[in-house]
């Protein structure tokens, strides 16, 4: 009997065995075919992970460009806008300018407060003199007029009560004095009561004050006030004040014949005209 389990016993061992084997043989044979499968799927997760940093990598180089582009974009405006401002800059420069060694190219350094903008620190020579009067050209009109002071150069601009010269008036050449009263607008007083003004005549400086050039462009009269013993012109000036770079500093007005002769004309049409006044009077 004992004999009996034993062989059963050893039979149920052998069987196991080669299940054992069996099964191990089918798992190796299926791990065989299942092999391929995954060395495609690692390819493929690595193919896939390359993928995604080539991609990342292509964005962030993509936006990186762009940024660099915008920057270089930015300044290439910057630069044309420079050049475009230097040339228009050297077109309005009139010979008598550039050439006149007695008027000179000058920068504003910077306000001289904070909060108004009508007077400006300029750059100049040395050798200009102390409380001295000079005419402030921008390109080719009136801007204002610059002083030294203890070393320090300026400029008073077309808005400061502070500026006045010399200007006439119309074809005629009326005789006034201008006087700032804001960025746009300045007045002509002292205009002969007589004179015959009318809105739209053009304002040119006179240069008989020893501060301006004869017959630069000041601005167009837009209405005309009576006072009590002389009129008033409020003009719309030329000058561009808001943006004050670059000016010419008349540093000397040359003697000129023809304002000399103009000038006499106007005297001798005043007196004229005060003489008649006086006769229709008496």
């Amino acid at each position: 009997m004992m004999n009996k389990k034993i062989i059963f016993f050893i039979i149920i061992l052998l069987v196991a065995l080669l299940l054992f084997q069996k099964e191990e043989e089918i798992q190796n044979h299926f791990s065989k075919m299942v092999l391929p499968l995954k060395e495609q799927y690692v390819n493929s997760k690595t193919s896939a992970s390359e993928y995604i940093e080539k991609y990342t990598s292509q964005a962030q180089t993509i936006e990186k460009l762009k940024e660099e582009n915008l920057l270089l974009r930015k300044y290439l405006y910057k630069q044309k806008s420079t050049i475009i401002q230097l040339e228009q800059y050297n077109k309005v420069k009139f010979k008598i300018f550039s050439t006149n060694e007695d008027i000179l190219p000058v920068q504003t350094i910077s306000y001289t407060k904070f909060n108004d903008f009508s007077r400006i620190h300029l750059n100049h020579e040395e050798h200009l003199k102390d409380e001295k009067i000079y005419g402030l050209i921008q390109k080719n009109v009136a801007a204002g007029i610059a002083i030294k002071e203890n070393g320090l150069l300026e400029g008073i601009l077309l808005s400061n009560p502070k500026c006045q010269f010399s200007t006439f008036i119309g074809e005629k050449k009326m005789p006034g004095i201008a006087k700032g009263v804001d960025e746009n607008t300045m007045e002509i007083n002292f205009i002969p009561k007589w004179s015959k003004i009318n809105i739209g005549d053009k304002v040119i400086t006179s240069g008989l004050d020893n501060i301006f050039l004869a017959n630069i462009p000041v601005g167009t009269v837009k209405n005309i006030l009576t006072r009590s013993t002389y009129k008033t012109a409020v003009i719309d000036t030329y000058a561009d004040i808001l943006h004050p770079n670059y000016f010419y500093l008349v540093k000397k007005v040359p003697i000129q014949i023809y304002d000399i002769n103009e000038s006499k004309k106007l005297v001798d049409q005043n007196i004229s005209n005060t003489l008649s006044k006086k006769k229709r009077e008496h």
